[in-house]
């Protein structure tokens, strides 16, 4: 009977630990905040949506990489993104958690990105029509955000600049 017992005790320690381990290694985040990926897939845990003409695009790495590289070659700037970046904030109006998709270009002088937006749909969110750029030297203006807004830290050394812009869209939805 002892042998049972022992067994039985052996047998539920190892089941409760066990469960303990998968609860701890569970990644409930959405994001993965702060690392540098050139897949998007490697940082979002979540649906990401876009809205093109009343329609909801799921986004993805090339999506993404195409629709900037786009917008930027609007406003005379031929590069190519190639790493991507989550970075987490806090609202200075309700203190909720915001996010932001910020990538950079191969030679790095040009860093964009927008706000993400958590959807009514559990675990889906939506890039925001609030885009941030900032354009310079391949060190230093680093896109920044805090709270809403966007800011560029300066490149280093005499007569370099570092110039802001940022894109409003107006959602129609």
């Amino acid at each position: 009977m002892s042998k049972i017992n022992s067994k039985l005790k052996c047998s539920f320690f190892l089941m409760l630990l066990s469960l303990v381990f998968v609860a701890c290694s569970k990644n409930d985040s959405d994001f993965i905040v702060s690392q540098e990926s050139d897949d998007i897939n490697t940082i979002v845990n979540a649906k990401l949506i876009d809205i093109e003409n009343s329609q909801e695009i799921e986004v993805t790495t090339d999506y993404i990489k195409d629709k900037w590289e786009k917008a930027l070659k609007e406003e005379g700037f031929n590069v190519k993104l190639d790493k991507f970046q989550i970075l987490e904030t806090v609202d200075e109006t309700d203190q909720s958690t915001l996010y932001f998709l910020k990538t950079t270009s191969t030679d790095g002088t040009i860093q964009t990105g927008a706000f993400i937006y958590k959807t009514e749909k559990d675990g889906v969110y939506k890039l925001g029509g609030k885009t941030c750029t900032c354009e310079g030297c391949p060190t230093g203006c680093e896109l920044q955000v805090n709270g809403t807004k966007c800011s560029c830290s300066s490149c280093p050394g005499p007569n370099r600049s570092c110039t802001k812009t940022e894109t409003i869209l107006i959602d129609p939805d």
